[in-house]
């Protein structure tokens, strides 16, 4: 046991020396002090290595002037929506060349510039799963970069990257930096030692420190069977393949969907009582009122289907309304 305890010293030592410490005041220091010590800097190490290499490049890249890009996008962007049915592929293609340049609530203002027939809501929602897709590609494009990392620490970064995909420069940038091939080898080199040292010395910390990889599977199967419940889409062997926090970003957008057209069918039911009570009674302010509130609510199509399914052909002056209140609300989002 002395021996091991020596050994420890001796690797600690050596290691937190090449952080900067001073040989005496790590021989100075109580064996559990170092052991804190390594924890604290190995557990900052990578990231703070990342820093340093951006922060010792001696030019940066000049930021080109992106306006011709944009607008050419734009313009694929307006074939893609602006036929009757939505060209997904040309649409994802264009919007995922804007996402390399803008984030998720300046691009769908981008793109709305081009909508003229009512689809806002329902292209906003592609553009943000077109951005959540965008998110998936660039951690799936870490993860190769960390594939010659030691499995409990690739899972460990995947988590803390996964934590970050909101900040989707910061992971463009972490990309820039592992792409390069002198420092992803002294990246992977520091995520090997670190992941040996705590192997090694500290076996009773690998839960601790990798917990993402000794999870218990019987919650990630929980999640797969909630998965299962509230949708078809995906086969239970391709969702165990899946990582848990992937799995409970499936099972968060399932719910939040669920969510979603449970109140337009209840917001569908609402208007199509309202307005078919304002048919029937020819009252045309309450028809104005009620038809204005749904546009602001629902999309156009489902407005339109509300209204059509009521015969208003021998009423010229609701359908002169009707007319008049679609109108309007293009303009408004124009």
């Amino acid at each position: 046991m002395e021996r091991i305890a020596v050994m420890e010293r001796k690797e600690l030592i050596w290691q937190l020396g090449k952080h900067g410490h001073s040989k005496d005041s790590l021989e100075a220091m109580p064996l559990n002090d170092l052991i804190k010590l390594f924890k604290k800097e190995s557990k900052q190490a990578i990231l703070n290595y990342m820093q340093l290499a951006k922060e010792d490049k001696q030019t940066e890249n000049v930021i080109e002037d992106n306006e011709a890009l944009i607008e050419a996008q734009l313009a694929e962007i307006h074939l893609a929506i602006s036929g009757e049915i939505i060209d997904f592929k040309g649409l994802y293609g264009s919007v995922e060349k804007i996402f390399a340049q803008y984030g998720l609530h300046e691009t769908i203002e981008l793109v709305l510039t081009q909508i003229r027939d009512g689809r806002y809501k329902q292209v906003t929602r592609i553009v943000e799963l077109a951005y959540r897709a965008y998110q998936e590609k660039l951690l799936d494009t870490l993860e190769k970069l960390f594939e010659d990392y030691p499995q409990q620490e690739r899972m460990e970064q995947m988590k803390f990257y996964g934590s970050r995909r909101e900040d989707i420069q910061f992971l463009r940038e972490t990309i820039q930096v592992l792409e390069n091939q002198k420092e992803k080898e002294s990246l992977s080199k520091i995520a090997q030692i670190k992941y040996g040292i705590i192997k090694d010395y500290f076996p009773d910390s690998l839960y601790e420190n990798y917990e993402v990889y000794y999870e218990d599977e019987e919650e990630k199967n929980k999640i797969i069977e909630r998965i299962m419940k509230l949708t078809n889409a995906y086969k239970r062997p391709d969702l165990k393949k899946k990582k848990r926090q992937v799995l409970q970003h499936i099972e968060r957008v399932l719910l939040e969907d669920k969510e979603r057209e449970k109140e337009e069918k209840s917001l569908i039911k609402k208007f199509t009582k309202q307005i078919g009570e304002a048919i029937v009674s020819e009252d045309e302010y309450e028809f104005s009122s009620a038809v204005k509130e749904a546009l602001d609510k629902l999309d156009e199509r489902d407005v339109r289907r509300i209204v059509l399914s009521f015969d208003i052909s021998s009423n010229p002056i609701l359908i002169q309304q009707f007319n008049v209140l679609i109108k309007e609300s293009r303009r408004s989002w124009e």
